[in-house]
């Protein structure tokens, strides 16, 4: 009996170390303000979700999240450029009106009487245009000497219909801290619905992931996990419609992780000099 007792000890410990490291690592991106009345609402509206996947600050999110900051969505701005010139692998933007988005984390354990909020500006942002992802780079900032919290990537080989899962976010953004006081991200939890096109099929043509998990606006950005390790392979996009526009009730949308790592641009961000076009 207590060998069975140390063992469930165990597993409910290993369990809530991967919450835990995956609710550190997950971010809020958000407009924040100077001007607010801090008694009546928060100083900061949440646009969607991310998740930081390497310490110097770069996180990753949904494309359609980032075009949330943004006065033209990429497509739009895209059409800008020159005929000509539109089959170069890398587009470098030009000027666009935008709202520069935050990283918001959220640090619940540092202080029994109060939750701190550290908020870090993006700096570089570049987005995948076959899949609706994004990756941004946030500045340094002194409460992370160490580096930035992190997810660690799931092999795409493990991943497998039926496997249980879970997702991290924000859904309904600051609408849900106005309905029921949840201030830091949320967990929901289901399984692999379906690995699209199918199971089997090569990394270079996978196109995404139909879950069974409960998720909303808000959630869009936000990681999708392993329950048994707490390693990444989704980012939650978007829910499923009927026939008549509805969404349906746990029916969602993942894009993969890798195609936003591949081809060095993660390193490319990573050493990029501030202020310094990306390529």
């Amino acid at each position: 009996m207590s060998d069975e007792s140390d063992s469930t000890n165990q597993n409910t410990a290993s369990s809530d170390q991967v919450f835990k490291r995956v609710k550190a690592a997950t971010v809020a991106l958000a407009v924040v303000s100077d001007k607010v009345d801090y008694e009546k609402k928060p100083p900061y509206s949440i646009v969607g979700s991310g998740f930081c996947v390497h310490p110097r600050g770069i996180v990753v999110t949904c494309r359609h999240v980032l075009e949330g900051f943004m006065s033209k969505s990429v497509a739009q701005q895209i059409a800008k450029i020159p005929e000509d010139q539109r089959d170069k692998k890398t587009q470098l933007m030009g000027q666009v009106e935008s709202i520069t988005p935050h990283a918001l984390f959220f640090l619940p354990d540092v202080s029994s009487d109060q939750l701190i909020v550290i908020s870090s500006a993006v700096d570089i942002a570049t987005a995948k245009t076959d899949f609706d992802l994004g990756m941004i780079r946030i500045h340094l900032h002194a409460a992370f000497s160490n580096g930035y919290p992190t997810v660690e990537i799931e092999d795409f080989e493990k991943v497998t219909e039926g496997m249980e899962i879970a997702v991290c976010g924000f859904p309904l953004g600051n609408h849900l801290l106005e309905q029921i006081g949840t201030i830091t991200s949320s967990f929901s939890r289901g399984i692999v619905s379906s690995i699209i096109p199918s199971p089997g099929v090569p990394k270079e043509h996978l196109k995404g992931f139909q879950l069974n998990i409960t998720a909303t606006h808000g959630n869009s950005g936000g990681p999708v996990f392993s329950l048994r390790n707490g390693k990444v392979f989704g980012v939650l996009q978007r829910g499923i419609q009927d026939r008549e526009g509805n969404l349906l009730p746990g029916l969602v949308k993942a894009e993969p992780i890798y195609p936003v790592l591949e081809h060095d641009l993660l390193e490319r961000i990573v050493r990029a000099p501030v202020g310094q076009p990306l390529f």
